[in-house]
Parts: structure tokens; sequence; C-alpha cells
């Protein structure tokens, strides 16, 4: 079983505390609105692959990434490690569109109330809502393990 390492980032303007959504059309089970990030390459460290991961999902360049949580995603033939983090601090501007979905900025309180998010992404919204640290989910069994 191979274990793939990715990352996803919840970019906040805190003067608004809008945030980026991605509505993600491209992957089949990853569907729906979600933070941008992805997978980290091979030589990369986790946190540039964030850094990477963001500007070329959204045009904005990253700084002073906070480390929240990570989830785990165990299927039969993978184990996913996501690494959730988060900024304030960026710079440029925000691209409408790329080749996963569509890009916008939208109010925090109002996002988490949203229909049509991606498959994890209530259960990520825990991590950045400081409920949990890490969530363990066998997508086989349906069974999911939270860690404060």
């Amino acid at each position: 079983m191979k274990t793939r390492l990715m990352n996803m980032i919840k970019i906040t303007n805190p003067v608004t505390n809008e945030v980026v959504v991605l509505d993600k059309i491209k992957k089949e089970g990853w569907e729906g609105l979600t933070f941008p990030g992805g997978k980290a390459e091979e030589n990369e460290s986790l946190m540039d692959a964030a850094i990477r991961e963001a500007k070329e999902e959204t045009g904005l360049d990253i700084r002073n990434l906070k480390f929240v949580g990570f989830i785990t995603w165990l299927g039969k033939e993978f184990k996913d490690v996501g690494l959730l983090y988060e900024t304030t601090d960026f710079s440029g501007e925000l691209v409408g569109e790329n080749r996963e979905g569509n890009l916008s900025w939208v109010d925090y309180e109002k996002f988490k109330k949203m229909d049509g998010m991606s498959l994890s992404m209530d259960k990520i919204l825990k991590i950045y809502e400081r409920e949990f640290s890490e969530i363990f989910w066998n997508i086989s069994t349906d069974e999911i393990s939270y860690i404060k």
C-alpha cells in the first residue's frame, strides 16, 4: 500500500473573514466545495508543497502558514495523509478558475453552512474549528476516529 502526502490550505482575508473556496470538478470522489491544496512531490517539503499548490491553484502567494492538524483516509489500496494549514498572509489576485474548478472568496461562516461540500469537508472543518487535531477515516468500513 502506497502512502500519499497531501495538503489543504485555508486562506482567510483577515479584514472580511472570507476564505478561498474551490468548487472542485476534476477528481472523482473529491469533487465539491473545498479549500485549495494537493499532493506533495517526492523531493519537496510538506510546507513547500502547500505553498506551491496554493500558487498553482489560486494565483496567490501565501506566507506564514500555520499547521492545524491532519486527516488520514485509508482505502483498500491507498493511504492518503492530508496536512491542514491556514494563513491570513497572502498577496496577489485570486484567479477565477483553474484546471480543478472555480475559485471564489466566500464568507467563512456562510461557507460552513453551504450545500455541495466535498465528501470530507465536514470532517476537515472540525480540525479547522479546533474541535480535533487528527481524523482517521477508514473509507472501506466507514469507521472514523477523532483525536483531540
